[in-house]
């Protein structure tokens, strides 16, 4: 599965593991990841493409403009798939 901007991921290493965080960038073997919250989307976390498990979801581009936008989509993504 190819990691596309606005792929929902869910973290498998790290202190951040279980949690759903968007791709806002790909740089080789390196994600740029936000979630709205802890990692906003001015201050994305970079973490190693086999640290994080794809989902099937991309999110649409509109959801990416904001953090409040981007943690209410997740927070959906979450409660419609728990871990």
């Amino acid at each position: 599965m190819d990691f596309v901007k606005g792929r929902l991921v869910r973290s498998r290493a790290g202190r951040d593991s279980g949690r759903t965080l968007a791709v806002l960038a790909v740089e080789g073997q390196m994600l740029l990841l936000a979630d709205g919250k802890l990692r906003t989307l001015a201050r994305p976390k970079r973490k190693k493409r086999r640290h994080v498990a794809p989902t099937a979801t991309v999110l649409e581009n509109a959801l990416l403009e904001s953090d409040q936008l981007l943690s209410g989509a997740i927070a959906a993504y979450d409660a419609a798939h728990p871990l």
